[in-house]
């Protein structure tokens, strides 16, 4: 198994393929016609040396090649979209995944609150986060997720998932920026009926001064066909977070492109996730991180 070490999420400065599928869609109103050329563009091989092949070093198959592709394509597509349904459109949209992703083994629901949920930027992440907070709200009477987040960017998803979940479920949806004393506002705002999503995936990179002070670490194994591919080391302090709010962690995978895993984790126990590599939406940036580990390397050995 090949280890990858963390990587920046944002270094706009590398030729990445997630940097140029945003940007795209960034200068043009016309986002159908973007994406259309975007595929084109992947079928032709002018983004060859962008795509998971050549990034991650993994000799995967034409065919995967260009689904994790059109994987970063769609995933910020996707918003743009949403923001055009309407409420019944969107609703179906988000319920969908449950055609697609099948659940594997689902333990540690009906643990008392609040509840601690450990996921990852999987391509159908928020489709997951909308439909098991829903689940959550009706049959374990959780009245508030909280969703721990980067908050570097607008993401509209969220404020779409958000005024969801609160007219059809009766759910609250706080989005709490991992930023200045948020430990803190998060204490505050945890109740007994609380579901707290934390995003273990991130690179430490994107968050140097808690990387120095909680020092807490994850593991990410990135599939390929029967076994794991990869393996990427993130930052996570939910093993200590979760703890202090005398919370249950629970962990949600994707063992496989058509299922995921909701599974029990002991307070003590250093959570490892699985993702199929192509449906990872930080793959673009494994590149940069084996460019950085040989340079590491080399300047090691002289």
């Amino acid at each position: 198994m090949n280890a990858i070490p963390p990587a920046s999420a944002f270094d706009l400065t590398a030729d990445r393929f997630d940097s140029l599928v945003s940007n795209s869609f960034a200068a043009s109103k016309e986002s159908r016609h973007v994406r259309d050329r975007l595929i084109a563009q992947v079928d032709g091989g002018r983004l060859d040396h962008m795509l998971l092949r050549a990034r991650s070093g993994v000799a995967v198959s034409d065919a995967v090649n260009r689904k994790a592709a059109l994987n970063i394509i769609d995933f910020a597509f996707e918003p743009i979209v949403m923001q055009n349904m309407s409420t019944d459109q969107a609703m179906r949209y988000l319920g969908a995944v449950e055609n697609t992703l099948h659940v594997r083994e689902a333990g540690g629901l009906d643990c008392s609150g609040p509840l601690w949920i450990d996921t990852i930027h999987h391509v159908c992440v928020f489709s997951v986060l909308f439909q098991l907070a829903a689940f959550l709200g009706k049959n374990r009477k959780f009245s508030q997720v909280v969703l721990l987040h980067q908050g570097q960017r607008p993401e509209p998803r969220l404020r779409i998932i958000a005024d969801l979940l609160r007219r059809a479920h009766g759910v609250a949806l706080v989005l709490l920026p991992l930023q200045g004393n948020w430990f803190a506002r998060l204490g505050r705002l945890t109740t007994p009926d609380t579901v707290i999503y934390y995003l273990t995936d991130m690179p430490p990179e994107a968050f140097p001064h808690a990387a120095r002070k909680e020092r807490g670490r994850s593991r990410l194994l990135l599939t390929h066909g029967p076994g794991p591919a990869l393996q990427v080391e993130t930052l996570s302090g939910s093993q200590s977070f979760a703890r202090r709010l005398g919370a249950p962690r629970i962990v949600l995978d994707y063992p496989s492109t058509d299922s995921l895993r909701i599974r029990p984790i002991g307070a003590d126990e250093s959570a490892v996730s699985l993702c199929p590599l192509e449906d990872w939406v930080f793959w673009p940036l494994l590149g940069t991180a084996r460019q950085r580990a040989a340079a590491h390397n080399d300047f090691a050995s002289s």
